[in-house]
């Protein structure tokens, strides 16, 4: 005989949508699908271009600029760059005989803030241009058709430019 006690104090049973343990084992691996598709899509939309159409063109181009600051190592030429206000003073010694000089100023994460400046000659070997500039560190570039030097340069300071070989 059953006694009517015994039956009671058996719980009826849950639901299987009312199990804690049951949605805990679910929201797991349902967290890694939509962390996986958050990582999908920064990938996707800030993806880097890893190779150029044109990398051959561009291996030609990094050698003519090598044979640039090879000779301006021959040249013995180093110079100085600094700014005062959006004026920028480029010193070189010993002077070269160009009139003009074009200083490629290359923001370290924003291409739009490149900058291209011709300087122009206003004393042997001191050559003045203006552009405006950010507060950050830029890798610059100093050439005409026949050198290049190259440098670190941060407005507000003086910076050496040397020939990069």
């Amino acid at each position: 005989m059953t006694h009517p006690s015994s039956a009671a104090a058996v719980p009826a049973p849950r639901p299987w949508y009312r199990e804690p343990w049951l949605w805990f084992l679910i929201a797991l691996p349902g967290s890694m699908v939509v962390i996986s598709g958050i990582t999908v899509w920064i990938a996707v939309r800030y993806a880097d271009p890893v190779v150029t159409s044109h990398y051959y063109t561009k291996g030609l181009h990094i050698g003519v600029q090598i044979d640039k600051e090879l000779h301006a190592r021959q040249m013995g030429l180093e110079g100085q760059i600094s700014r005062v206000g959006d004026t920028i003073t480029l010193q070189l010694d010993p002077p070269p005989p160009e009139a003009t000089v074009t200083l490629l100023l290359r923001h370290p994460y924003a291409p739009a803030g490149d900058r291209t400046v011709v300087m122009r000659r206003v004393a042997p070997g001191r050559y003045v241009g203006s552009a405006t500039t950010s507060p950050v560190r830029y890798t610059v570039a100093v050439y005409t058709a026949k050198w290049r030097l190259a440098g670190i340069w941060e407005p507000g300071a003086a910076a050496p430019v040397l020939p990069g070989v």
